[in-house]
């Protein structure tokens, strides 16, 4: 954005704000000031945590469905960005920016999944929630691939939602020198895929493949992953989860389902390997043949096994590979989709008529 171009005023509305979208917005918020607001509900963070890390206050908005700017303080923004359409509180602000001839910018995390429910839900959108929206936000290809069969035109929709901070996800040493062969981050639940991994660990080394495995986190299958020989840690800081990734050659994440999975985002930033199911929505955009191996949703032990026998010059290329995906994600590509869609929305203001984009939408492999 060029210093002329800063004339409208933005909020985004993030539910559940998390620390990572706090940082992945950070250099918007210090370019615009006082033109950005940032609303949020309560997450996992405290509010001061949340505001430390954006470099700036928040406005904690109130669970109601008919919620008003005027409950907030605030006069209606020519741009409103807010997370998905299942929230009725930032769905009425968007209708309130809509009536003022504002822009809205739905900031949707789901992935494509080609069932039943998204072929009906395709309907709903587009009767119910489509007039409402000018532009969405993805974290990647297989969102991007759901906002297509949903019906949002081309040029309309832009990739980088997501995205870890490369400032606490640094590169590690090469894998060779790496001391963990597979490291899981995340829930202790079976939609993780847990159980197949409990599994494949037993199964390999019943078959005489010694290899070392941690998991960082908590929930319910502690004691499977604790039985099965599996090292685990509790969830810390992300400093200190950085310096385990840097420790590990591959994350391995054979989730039955998983929207995106910033933590592979986290693990190619700091050069890992990774082994992942068809169900991790980034597979698409973070996983290729030099930098990791597919697997079915719960079933990670053949894959695992190509992992394992990878030879030092796979395993040297892997880490670059690893961290060319990486760069397509983060705090820089937010701020140009940001960029790309005030342009866009300031062009809407002026002259009513949709400019085109003037990249394509970037899908890794």
């Amino acid at each position: 954005m060029q210093e002329g171009e800063l004339t409208m005023r933005v909020a985004v509305a993030w539910h559940g704000l998390p620390y990572y979208g706090a940082r992945l917005m950070r250099p918007v918020v210090s370019e615009l000031g006082e033109r950005i607001a940032i609303i949020a509900t309560p997450g996992q963070q405290s509010p001061e945590e949340i505001e430390a890390a954006l470099g700036s206050s928040i406005c904690i908005a109130p669970e109601d469905s008919h919620l008003r700017w005027n409950q907030l303080g605030m006069q209606i923004p020519d741009l409103f960005f807010h997370s998905g359409w299942s929230y009725s509180n930032f769905r009425s602000l968007a209708r309130e920016v809509k009536r003022r001839g504002g822009t809205v910018v739905s900031m949707v995390d789901n992935t494509c999944k080609h069932n039943l429910r998204q072929e009906i839900g395709k309907y709903i959108f587009r009767w119910r929630y489509r007039p409402q929206v000018d532009f969405v936000m993805v974290p990647g290809a297989s969102g991007l691939e759901l906002m297509r069969l949903f019906g949002m035109p081309d040029g309309s929709v832009y990739t980088g939602l997501y995205g870890a901070d490369s400032e606490t996800f640094q590169l590690g040493p090469p894998l060779s020198e790496r001391a963990y062969q597979f490291l899981f981050v995340g829930q202790f639940i079976s939609r993780k895929g847990l159980q197949g991994l409990v599994e494949a660990v037993r199964l390999l080394r019943s078959q005489g493949v010694d290899f070392r495995i941690a998991a960082i986190g908590d929930g319910p299958m502690r004691g499977d992953l604790e039985s099965a020989g599996i090292e685990v840690h509790a969830f810390a800081e992300a400093a200190a989860v950085a310096r385990m990734m840097q420790n590990a050659r591959f994350l391995v994440l054979p989730s039955i389902e998983d929207h995106w999975g910033l933590v592979v985002h986290e693990a190619t930033l700091s050069g890992c390997g990774l082994v992942l199911s068809k169900a991790v929505g980034a597979h698409r955009d973070l996983l290729s043949a030099r930098n990791g191996f597919i697997c079915e949703p719960g079933q990670p032990a053949p894959a695992m096994r190509q992992a394992l026998l990878a030879d030092a010059g796979w395993l040297s290329a892997c880490l670059p590979e690893s961290q060319r995906l990486a760069s397509a994600f983060g705090p820089r590509r937010w701020s140009e989709v940001f960029g790309q869609i005030y342009a866009n929305a300031a062009a809407l203001r002026h002259t009513g008529a949709r400019p085109q984009r003037k990249d394509p939408v970037r899908t890794m492999n």
